[in-house]
């Protein structure tokens, strides 16, 4: 699972400096001061982030002196998101995020061998609290991962059996509190740049008055900006398009290469999941749609799950195996890229579940529908276990 899903766009680039520290061309550029406290990596990378688009662009990179130090000075008239990096860092995940508003002066630091893990970044009272948040949020991230992971590498059917309820207790635990700090910081301040972020880990869908919200507020603030018009435009076009509205129909294939649509269970309940074979929570959730299948399906009730991963042979593979070895009992199929139903159904993570009522609608949808919720659901809707 992607951690931000925040990526680059071509405005006017930046001048950038490297040991020898140079003066502002306006008082409106925007000064970064890198500070690391080991020298296992000199470069140092920007990038310009966004909302929107899928292309990365790097915008510069410098050499850090031989006291740690690095300097960028950003020409932008726009506040924006960014993120530094170090190419030699062996940690997985590296970059480290940040927003900026002209004339901001920042400062960042951290140690080179873990730059994501140990960063500090002081600045305005804005960036002081969004960094905070994001070091919250990886904490979380990473605490939710290794459940899963434990999950995941349960050997038995007995084991997995006996982790499933104590796994979905803690996970629910770990989402409900990020949650309502995320929900803490988002109505403080609801017209702040730094929410387009914040709102990255709340369900589009369950907390739809709460991007409402910052839609209403950060136009006001910010009208203009590219990422809050970009934002804007997608929250119109997603709530034009969800609950109560016809579900895309689709035709994908499945593990034995037949050929399956989405209308061909018009007629039943359909709970259907996106996931993808490198999503440990999607694993995870496996051994709970197999139970809904085991004690729902039937005339009134179908599960589809809709893998969303590349196309590629080996990760084809990936996907049989891990049906395999679950010996999973419902309907699978394979979108290479997500071609087929991505775009349509405006999947932003995984695992996305969702109901289909009998006439083809979008019943619900959200990261509500998971674990012993989801199989409620179902029982209400199909009244029989």
């Amino acid at each position: 699972m992607k951690y931000f899903w925040y990526t680059l766009f071509t405005l006017p680039l930046l001048v950038g400096c490297g040991e020898k520290k140079q003066s502002f061309s306006s008082e409106k550029d925007i000064q970064v001061n890198v500070q690391l406290d080991s020298m296992f990596s000199k470069k140092v990378v920007l990038e310009l982030l966004s909302t929107s688009k899928t292309k990365t662009i790097q915008l510069d990179t410098v050499e850090a002196n031989n006291k740690g130090e690095a300097q960028f000075l950003i020409n932008q008239s726009k506040t924006s998101f960014y993120s530094i990096y170090l190419p030699e860092e062996k940690e997985g995940n590296g970059g480290v995020m940040f927003m900026a508003e002209p004339g901001d002066r920042i400062k960042i630091t951290g140690n080179a061998r873990s730059l994501y893990a140990t960063s500090k970044i002081e600045g305005t009272p804005e960036i002081a609290r969004l960094d905070s948040l994001i070091t919250f949020l990886k904490a979380s991230k990473y605490y939710t991962d290794s459940l899963s992971y434990v999950f995941e590498k349960a050997k038995s059917k007995q084991l997995h059996h006996a982790l499933l309820k104590e796994f979905q207790v803690l996970y629910a635990q770990a989402k409900k509190k990020e949650e309502s700090i995320v929900l803490r910081y988002i109505k403080k301040h609801p017209g702040q740049f730094s929410n387009l972020v914040a709102l990255s880990s709340l369900d589009q869908k369950r907390y739809k008055s709460i991007y409402q919200l910052v839609d209403s507020a950060i136009i006001i603030n910010y009208n203009g900006n590219e990422d809050v018009m970009n934002f804007h435009n997608k929250i119109e076009s997603l709530y034009a398009n969800s609950i109560g509205q016809p579900a895309y129909n689709f035709t994908l294939m499945d593990v034995n290469n037949n050929s399956v649509s989405l209308s061909d269970f018009k007629g039943k309940y359909v709970l259907l999941d996106f996931w993808a074979t490198w999503c440990r929570p999607c694993i995870a959730e496996i051994p709970n749609l197999k139970r809904i299948k085991s004690d729902f399906g039937g005339d009134q009730f179908e599960v589809i799950s809709v893998c969303i991963d590349r196309g590629n042979p080996s990760t084809i593979n990936s996907w049989k195996r891990i049906n395999e070895k679950f010996q999973t009992n419902w309907i699978q199929l394979f979108d290479a890229n997500g071609e087929g139903t991505s775009k349509q159904y405006k999947i932003e993570h995984y695992p996305t579940l969702m109901i289909i009522d009998p006439n083809g609608n979008i019943l619900d949808e959200g990261d509500h529908i998971r674990g012993e919720v989801a199989h409620q659901l179902v029982k209400k809707l199909v009244g029989n276990e």
